[in-house]
């Protein structure tokens, strides 16, 4: 795991853009090259090809497709309208030998950050919720957390004030871009990437 002095300016500009939509899952996977990171997702072979985010959303292709691009030592799985990088067995096969950070952001069910390693569930949280860590080592991530922004004693009330500060995605996307050293840019979103049918999506 690595440590980068990455701030919320950022990536600002990808959030504040709304460029991936209100439901999207970002995986971070150290190591791997994009079509083995799909294979290890459960893309069938002779589906793997170019393809581009534009492509993508323009043929209406988000309900099959996952996209994997390369950012230094990491390869980005990119899942719109999906969550299968955040089931436990992808989640395992995902890191199997290797680390896995995980963010998902579903508005209206979910909103986890996963970070995993060697196939094992080392911390899990919704961002919402800091407080309520989950994993075999549910603490530790405590310290990038704080430096990310979060509070890891919050607990999110329901009667809670909608304007009040508290945890976002923004907070999100900077810790994993601090434990990765990589950043989702606008950039990178626009040039070519590796796409592949994930059975379980088909």
């Amino acid at each position: 795991m690595s440590q980068v002095e990455t701030t919320h300016a950022d990536i600002a500009r990808l959030v504040e853009e709304d460029e991936l939509g209100d439901l999207w899952c970002l995986t971070f996977v150290r190591g791997l090259d994009e079509a083995e990171a799909l294979r290890r997702m459960g893309a069938r072979e002779e589906s793997i090809r170019p393809l581009t985010y534009e492509t993508l959303m323009d043929e209406g292709l988000f309900e099959d497709m996952v996209l994997a691009g390369r950012l230094d030592d990491w390869t980005v799985l990119i899942e719109a309208y999906g969550w299968q990088a955040t089931e436990p067995d992808v989640l395992r096969a995902l890191s199997a030998g290797t680390e896995a950070v995980s963010v998902l952001r579903h508005d209206h069910y979910a909103n986890d950050f996963v970070y995993a390693v060697d196939g094992g569930l080392v911390t899990y949280f919704n961002y919402m919720h800091p407080a309520r860590r989950y994993g075999s080592d549910p603490d530790r991530l405590v310290a990038a957390m704080m430096e990310a922004g979060f509070d890891p004693e919050h607990r999110r009330d329901d009667e809670e004030d909608v304007n009040a500060h508290r945890p976002t995605i923004d907070g999100a996307l900077l810790l994993a871009a601090r434990l990765t050293g990589v950043v989702l840019t606008q950039d990178f979103l626009s040039g070519p990437l590796t796409g592949g049918v994930v059975d379980s999506r088909a």
